[in-house]
This record gives C-alpha cells, sequence and structure tokens, in this order.
C-alpha cells in the first residue's frame, strides 16, 4: 500500500492557542462567558484538538450543525451551541442529545417543545439584526420571544444576533449593535428570565468591545486570525 506524503501541513502549537483565549478572558474579565466557535473542524484546525486544547478556558462550544455537535461531545462535557438551523429531520436528536439548537421561527421552538415533553430543551433564540440569513426579524422577535417563552417544555439558555460586516461598516455595526442591546433591555423589563446575550464574533470582539454583552463568540481570533482590514 502506498503511504501518502503531504506536500503541505499546519504545525499548530496548542500553547498559541491557549494564549489567544487568554488574551480575550483578559481583555473582558471573568464574568464573561466565552463561546469558543470551532466550526468546519475548527477552520480545518481540527476540531477535536482544538477543543481540548482550551476545554479550561471555554465556558461553551459553537459548531455549525448536528453533525459536528455529535462528534465534539465524546471529547468534551460542555454545552455545545449549534449555530446553524436545526434541520426538521434533526431536532429529535438534537434534544436528546442535549445540544442547544439556534432557533429563528416560531414553529422551529414548537416543535422543539412537543420533542421536550416534559423535559426542557434549551434554546438559542436568534434575531436578525442586518445579517438577513438566520433569526426572528427585529421588529417581530419580542412578539415571537414572548410565544416562545410561554412554552412549557422551552428554556431560553441564550438570545443572539450575528455582525456581517463588522470588520467593514463600522457605522452599519454600531447601529446594529445599538437596536440589539435596545431589544435585549426590554426583553428582560418585559419577559424576565436568566438568559445571556451575545452578538461579538472575532471582529465585534477586537473593534467592539464596549458592548460585550455576556457572552462572547471569538471564532478565528482563537487561531491568531484578525478579520479586521
Amino acid at each position: 500500500m502506498m503511504e501518502k506524503h503531504y506536500r503541505c501541513w499546519a504545525e499548530i502549537d496548542r500553547s498559541a492557542l491557549r494564549h489567544n483565549m487568554a488574551f480575550v478572558r483578559e481583555k473582558f474579565g471573568p464574568h464573561i462567558e466565552l463561546l469558543a466557535v470551532i466550526k468546519a473542524n475548527a477552520y480545518g484546525h481540527g476540531m477535536i484538538e482544538v477543543a481540548q486544547t482550551i476545554a479550561d478556558q471555554a465556558n461553551i462550544f459553537g459548531v455549525a450543525n448536528l453533525e459536528e455537535a455529535t462528534a465534539l461531545r465524546g471529547a468534551v462535557h460542555h454545552p455545545i451551541t449549534i449555530l446553524g438551523p436545526a434541520l426538521p429531520q434533526e431536532r429529535t436528536a438534537i434534544a436528546e442529545r442535549g445540544f442547544i439548537p439556534s432557533i429563528s421561527t416560531l414553529e422551529e421552538a414548537r416543535d422543539f417543545d412537543h420533542i421536550g415533553r416534559g423535559q426542557k430543551v434549551a434554546i438559542n433564540f436568534k434575531i436578525d439584526t442586518g445579517m438577513g440569513r438566520m433569526g426572528v426579524l427585529e421588529g417581530e422577535a419580542l412578539a415571537v420571544f414572548k410565544e416562545v417563552n410561554a412554552l412549557p417544555n422551552i428554556k431560553v439558555h441564550s438570545v443572539s444576533t450575528h455582525l456581517p460586516v463588522s470588520n467593514e461598516d463600522e457605522k452599519f455595526t454600531r447601529e446594529e449593535l445599538r437596536t440589539f442591546g435596545k431589544l435585549i433591555r426590554r426583553l428582560r423589563v418585559e419577559v424576565p428570565g436568566n438568559y445571556k446575550a451575545h452578538a461579538l464574533q472575532t471582529a465585534g470582539v477586537l473593534a467592539f468591545a464596549e458592548e460585550p454583552f455576556e457572552i462572547l463568540r471569538p471564532g478565528m481570533l482563537i487561531y491568531g486570525i484578525s478579520s479586521l482590514p
């Protein structure tokens, strides 16, 4: 059998990954939770190896889909948030395995509520403040959130949004953060709960640190990559 010889490879310094996580922790303090985004095989760096390396520094791990979450579950015991959509045929497995799905519609929440059957399903409630891909529209979010929160088998773990041009358009991003922050404050007045909010990914962490909310989502930053110009 012919032995494989790769012409190019990446050598990963585990201490560098830990240094980058420590940078975020030191910048924001111990009260902030870190949702380490390791989707797409940790951007090609090895999802399992990266997760195990920073396991004591991360509070939550973020992946793209059920397949990634299932692979990761055997390596860590952290909460795992699925940042991509939960397909209808995947929802039972997501709930049974204790993953945190990101939901964008009342229909999804009702489906998870039905699947829960007396056992709370933790969810990430996604709000669309400008991405146009996933999330309840900002103008409809309060009404939908109230209905979702009232479902007996649903527990809102977090409320999030995504900043699509945080590395390109400062004015647009600041308006997004203002809108999201205003909505979060209103949610907490009208629908009290212990859910946490997150919006800042790598570019947000580096450029918009004044509005960290309770959870940060470092992604490429873990690997020493800045998405800023």
